[in-house]
């Protein structure tokens, strides 16, 4: 459901990594913590 290049995942990555939010805020929706997770890791661009 989610991607890389989802607002939802861009807005939940960008929070985690200004240390707004840890990894495990992130709500428990679909694919979203996993997307999340690969953008906070590098995985993904443009943020």
């Amino acid at each position: 459901m989610f991607n890389e290049n989802s607002i939802v995942a861009k807005v939940w990555a960008d929070a985690v990594l200004k240390g707004n939010k840890e990894l495990s805020d992130v709500p428990n929706l679909s694919n979203l913590i996993a997307v999340v997770t690969i953008i906070v890791e590098g995985g993904a661009s443009n943020v």
